[in-house]
């Protein structure tokens, strides 16, 4: 078991983020059935790959000390999505990636925008990472702009398998802390 090293909980100014855990199944099914939210990520997924999905985050969080999260909107309590930093295979290599999705109804509100930049702040602060990495669908714009306002910038398809997507990456000397911690609201 490794020590945890991103908190169970943050916010930003928007979204109450909360570590992702086993009760959090019906959510997580149901974002994976939702054809509009999974156009953009891949297609739907069957209850036991989102069973699958939600068990090997709940074993990377106690394996690797920071995972993924399920996101509230602050003002209605309502469920908006799921984010958090992975660690995954890539071109050979170990890296951390930026990841989210939220519900359609959560679209167009600035969400992903304001999620990723803490996420990348918290990234840089706590993990031992030179750069940290995305990966977005090249239909998806929303998200591959999403990733450049971040200061993302694009380094390639996503390699072996990736026809159709992009590959996002910074680097830490890239990444302006004092702003984009003003910018996100993040409150710990």
């Amino acid at each position: 078991m490794s020590a945890t090293l991103l908190p169970d909980i943050f916010q930003t100014a928007r979204l109450h983020a909360r570590r992702m855990d086993e009760t959090d199944f019906s959510f997580i099914a149901a974002m994976h059935a939702d054809e509009r939210l999974m156009a953009t990520m891949g297609g739907t997924r069957t209850d036991s790959a989102s069973r699958r999905y939600l068990l090997q985050n709940v074993e990377h969080w106690a394996e690797q000390g920071y995972g993924m999260y399920v996101l509230v909107d602050r003002a209605s309590g309502a469920l908006a999505g799921r984010a958090g930093l992975k660690r995954t295979q890539s071109r050979g290599r170990d890296e951390v990636e930026v990841a989210y999705a939220f519900l359609p109804a959560s679209w167009g509100k600035g969400y992903a925008t304001e999620i990723a930049q803490a996420l990348l702040s918290l990234g840089f602060k706590r993990l031992s990472v030179e750069a940290l990495a995305a990966v977005a669908l090249e239909e998806n714009t929303a998200s591959c702009r999403v990733l450049e306002k971040c200061g993302m910038r694009q380094i390639g398809g996503a390699g072996e398998g990736g026809a159709g997507k992009r590959r996002y990456e910074i680097r830490r000397a890239e990444w302006p802390l004092p702003e984009a911690d003003a910018a996100a609201g993040q409150r710990r």
